[in-house]
């Protein structure tokens, strides 16, 4: 079964705006949402204990997905990837304390391209998949930024990378705005995804600064009913997690409603 979450990332409202997040996700409840991305960033900037959010999850009656952390697993820098290995080490003891089997990366990729770029982040992620497996937790990343950004990319990285427990966080929306097609990406990675970032876009107005624009779930690109069945033909039983960007032109509400719809279809 597929089910509806959403990237807990930081506490701002569409106006960009603090609110309060724990009132923000209750409401989100009753319009089907079932679990939250959990980002270390998130409890970081607010100071927010594991232990609090668990507990706040367990109140509202919504299952954590996952644990995110931010890492640089390209740098060349040494110290730069002992840290980051040292966050998976700590995102690891996060996943275990929230019952979750996945850990999500994400940072190295905005900044970096190139083909020695790519070799040094095939061994970063090597290193961190290694040390996930051992604790029989699964390690992903999602396509972004100017590397591993597209469906072929982001094979060639499973198969550079060639560990079991390596996946995909599939990402419909960076798809388009790094010049994909995410409907073929879906269809060359849809047996090694095991998460789902739901964003979409459609063609800006002319004379906009980008080609396109964030609109709401189920109207622009991708159709998040193909990507669900694309996935289910692979036997996907995970989660499609609304990413809360864009601002008011996602319609954040509107959204989520749709992401929770799409997937009642198949249940």
């Amino acid at each position: 079964m597929i089910k509806t979450s959403v990237m807990l990332m930081n506490a701002n409202g569409p106006d960009g705006n603090q609110r309060d997040w724990v009132k923000q996700l209750e409401f989100w409840k009753t319009l089907g949402l079932e679990g939250v991305d959990i980002f270390h960033v998130m409890l970081n900037r607010y100071n927010i204990p594991l232990k609090d959010m668990k507990a706040t999850l367990d109140n509202l009656g919504l299952a954590p997905t996952l644990y995110a952390i931010p890492t640089d697993l390209v740098s060349p820098d040494q110290e730069v990837r002992a840290k980051s290995l040292d966050t998976v080490k700590k995102g690891i003891e996060a996943c275990k304390f929230l019952g979750v089997d996945h850990l999500f990366s994400h940072g190295g990729q905005h900044t970096n391209q190139g083909e020695e770029a790519f070799a040094s982040y095939m061994d970063g992620l090597a290193k961190a998949a290694d040390i996930c497996a051992d604790a029989n937790i699964l390690f992903s990343i999602e396509n972004a930024g100017k590397m591993c950004n597209s469906g072929e990319s982001l094979a060639r990285t499973l198969k550079e990378v060639n560990r079991p427990n390596m996946r995909v966080t599939f990402d419909g929306g960076n798809f388009i705005t790094c010049g994909f097609e995410p409907h073929d990406a879906i269809q060359q990675l849809k047996s090694a995804v095991v998460h789902v970032h739901v964003k979409s876009h459609e063609p800006a107005p002319a004379g906009s600064p980008r080609p396109y624009k964030y609109c709401p779930t189920g109207v622009g690109h991708p159709d998040y009913r193909f990507i669900r069945d694309q996935l289910l033909s692979a036997n996907y039983d995970g989660w499609f997690a609304f990413e809360p960007e864009g601002g008011f032109d996602s319609d954040w509400d509107r959204s989520i409603r749709t992401v929770a719809e799409i997937l009642a279809e198949v249940r």
